[in-house]
């Protein structure tokens, strides 16, 4: 059921083509429409509050849109959280990442392409910014480009450094790693000999010494750990007072 333009009054609009939509589908729709935004929003500007907008569901489930929540936004600044949405999508879809695209907007961006993947019934999502812009198609080929840009590409012996912060014994054992600069998770798995280190090391800040897998712009993916070394907690490390006094004895 397509959206009629003129009846956009959202700032940033999904529409759904489609007759009829599952609860689940629809669900997942909201989810990674608004995950986007918040993303991007949060990215844009990091000082301001990414929650700041209000959901509306057009008539017919044909669309989905957000407005600014009174006093969160300028309109210069929702014009620029919708461009670079806009621009984003654009150069994900020829394979190229926006530089306020995270890892996460990307994520979403490709689950949004994957939206109704597996229904034989047609059906085309596209997202709106002003009303008298084009849509951008978000199409099976965002989809693709997202999966080629954080997919593990080669390789190689290394380490990496962040907070333990999950492990997991569910089919095999594994932990993740939050990574310092921007919170990106790295997928750790262990030999049963090394879970009591991990345990050991949970909710503290580790580096992970192993074979690492690298996406093409070599960022660490996942980790194949033989080593877990913790960082010493803020009690251990001894004050400036104590360092003067141990190399004042040497």
């Amino acid at each position: 059921m397509t959206i009629n333009t003129k009846d956009i009054i959202t700032e940033i609009t999904l529409e759904l083509d489609r007759e009829e939509i599952s609860i689940n589908d629809f669900k997942k729709a909201v989810d990674e429409f608004f995950g986007l935004i918040k993303e991007v929003t949060k990215a844009s500007f990091p000082e301001k509050e990414a929650s700041g907008w209000f959901i509306k569901v057009y008539p017919g489930s044909a669309g989905i849109g957000v407005k600014r929540k009174p006093g969160a936004f300028t309109d210069e600044e929702v014009s620029t959280v919708s461009t670079n949405i806009n621009n984003g999508l654009i150069l994900l879809e020829g394979g190229k990442r926006h530089p306020l695209f995270t890892d996460k907007a990307i994520e979403h961006s490709k689950r949004l392409g994957n939206l109704f993947g597996d229904s034989k019934i047609p059906a085309k999502v596209r997202i709106w910014g002003k009303r008298e812009s084009s849509p951008i198609d978000i199409t099976k080929i965002i989809s693709a480009k997202a999966t080629h840009l954080l997919e593990a590409a080669y390789e190689d012996d290394g380490t990496v450094d962040g907070f333990l912060e999950k492990l997991s014994g569910h089919g095999h054992l594994e932990f993740v790693v939050y990574d310092l600069l921007d919170n990106r998770p790295i997928i750790c798995e262990i030999e049963q000999d090394k879970l009591k280190e991990a345990w050991e090391s949970f909710l503290k800040r580790v580096e992970v010494i192993g074979t690492v897998r690298y996406r093409r712009d070599g960022m660490p993916v996942s980790v194949k750990a033989k080593e877990i070394i913790p960082f010493p907690s803020k009690e251990e490390i001894p004050n400036l007072n104590t360092i003067r006094h141990l190399l004042g004895n040497n």
